[in-house]
Formats: C-alpha cells, sequence, structure tokens
C-alpha cells in the first residue's frame, strides 16, 4: 500500500480547521495509510506562515514520489497554495466566505473588491488540477461554472450529518457564538441582541467577549460545556459570514433554530429550512 503524506497546519479537536481535517481523512482514506505532518510550534501569524512550509515539506516528499494531500487553511482567495503545490496534489476541502454588508474598512473592501479576483485565478489552478474537487460549504458556488461545478462536491460539512431529538430542559432563550472579526458581527446584530435582553430574555454568549450589558459571558468554552450550553438553549443567532459553520450545525444537530441574515438564505439545502428564522436587517 502506497503511503500518503498530508500537510495540516492544524489537527486539534478544539479547533474547527482541526475537526475538519480529522473529517476529511476519515470520509476519503480511512482505509490508507496516511502519515500527518504537523508544525511543531503555535504563534499567531501561523495561518500565513505555515501553509508555505508545508508546501515545501510536500514538495520533499512528492520528489520522492510519495501521494501528498494539502489539507486545511485552505480559503479559495489564497490562490498561491493551489499554484505552488506539487502536482497531483489531493486537496482538502476548500472554504470560503462572502461580503454582503457595506464596506465599512479596509478589510472589507478587499473582501469586495480583490476576493472575486483570487477566487478566479484559484479556480483556473485547480480546474486544471483536480479531478474532483470539494467545498466544506456552497456559499461560494455563484463563483463556480458549469464545469467545476459539474466535477465539485458541496457541503462537505454536511456529510453524514444528523439531526437528534432534543429533551434537554431549556434554560436560555438565545445563545450566541462571539467572534471579534470583520465579517462575522455587526451593528445590527448587537442591536437584535439587545432588543432580546430588554424583553426579559436570558442570552448567553460563548467565544470573545461582548460588552452588552444583561447578557451572560462564557468566555471560550470546550467541546463538552458547548454541549450542555447548546442543549438548554431554545434559538442561536448566526453571524453574515456563514450559515454552515461548526457551531451553527453543533445547534442544527440539537434542533436549535437559527436566527440569520435573508442575504444568506441562498445557503441553506431545502431539507434544514425548517430549523432557519429569516431575519431582514434592513427593515
Amino acid at each position: 500500500m502506497k503511503e500518503y503524506f498530508a500537510w495540516c497546519c492544524e489537527y486539534n479537536s478544539s479547533s474547527g480547521e482541526g475537526l475538519l481535517a480529522k473529517k476529511f481523512l476519515d470520509k476519503y482514506f480511512k482505509s490508507k495509510k496516511v502519515k500527518i505532518l504537523l508544525p511543531k510550534k503555535d504563534f499567531f501569524l501561523k495561518k500565513y506562515v505555515y501553509p508555505y512550509i508545508g508546501i515545501l515539506i510536500l514538495w520533499f516528499y512528492h520528489l520522492k514520489g510519495k501521494k501528498i494531500i494539502y489539507i486545511n487553511y485552505l480559503p479559495l482567495w489564497n490562490f498561491p497554495i493551489f499554484i505552488l503545490c506539487p502536482p497531483k496534489t489531493v486537496f482538502g476541502p476548500i472554504t470560503g466566505s462572502i461580503q454582503i454588508n457595506k464596506i465599512t474598512s479596509f478589510k472589507s473592501i478587499i473582501r469586495y473588491f480583490l476576493f472575486p479576483l483570487f477566487y478566479k485565478l484559484s479556480l483556473f489552478f485547480i480546474n486544471k488540477r483536480s479531478n474532483k474537487i470539494i467545498f466544506a460549504t456552497n456559499i461560494l458556488k455563484k463563483y463556480l461554472n458549469r464545469n467545476i461545478l459539474n466535477k465539485s462536491l458541496l457541503n462537505f460539512v454536511l456529510l453524514d450529518f444528523k439531526i437528534y431529538k432534543n429533551k434537554t430542559k431549556k434554560k436560555y432563550d438565545l445563545i450566541v457564538y462571539f467572534r471579534k472579526h470583520e465579517n462575522k458581527f455587526f451593528k445590527h446584530h448587537f442591536k437584535l441582541i439587545n432588543n432580546f435582553v430588554r424583553k426579559k430574555k436570558r442570552v448567553i454568549v460563548v467565544g470573545d467577549k461582548l460588552n452588552i450589558k444583561g447578557i451572560n459571558n462564557f468566555g471560550k468554552v470546550n467541546k463538552i460545556f458547548l454541549k450542555k450550553l447548546v442543549q438548554k438553549s431554545k434559538y442561536s443567532l448566526s453571524g453574515d459570514d456563514n450559515l454552515l459553520s461548526l457551531f451553527n450545525l453543533e445547534c442544527l444537530k440539537f434542533n436549535l433554530k437559527i436566527i440569520f441574515n435573508n442575504k444568506l438564505k441562498f445557503q441553506i439545502p431545502s431539507y434544514l429550512k425548517k430549523n432557519f428564522i429569516i431575519h431582514n436587517y434592513e427593515k
């Protein structure tokens, strides 16, 4: 059996990227011999530096005749990865996001004007190199032409996804996974959360601290405690970047209703529509 060498910038079960990598390898390479290559040190610029260190390492094994896999930190805008990886590289689930709100910062200008160009560059090289293209979600579907769609798998995160009965007694009205990020949460989200608080609803927040009076910040929690909080909640509030994030999937798994921006309704698979509550923030 020929051995595969897989580069992962992240392989930790406590991170979204790590969980996605584990799911990918389990789905497609469970019966194969795979050597997982990981960076040795963790530092704040790892997602910008380690992908290129990984590419050099993969070239080393490629020149030795090994089969290679590049897995995570694989956003579609990062076209140099798709250009520089060795021939016949198997790419893990490709991720990405879109800009649906008004341009308010330099980063949002980059997302709105440059990312679509970067997407086209990446897709050109992926199309030349891959017979099967795997996307984590369907959020980038509008950028894919018919030829690419025909050999693509969208919504990889929904493979083997199940919804369970949740009979846990509800203690919280709304749970929010908050991250300080220019493309996730906006003023309209905070206004909605304040409306919940004014109506004496119980709102809890996990992740980064959210400075709104009347909510309960739990901070960064482990997977087991997060599961308990989700099971005790009635509703969840989604950010404006991806309706099929791992947190939203955790909420869907336990039958929570997810409040979301109506501009992202295209992303909802038909069989999950009943689990989402559409909200037009502009009205």
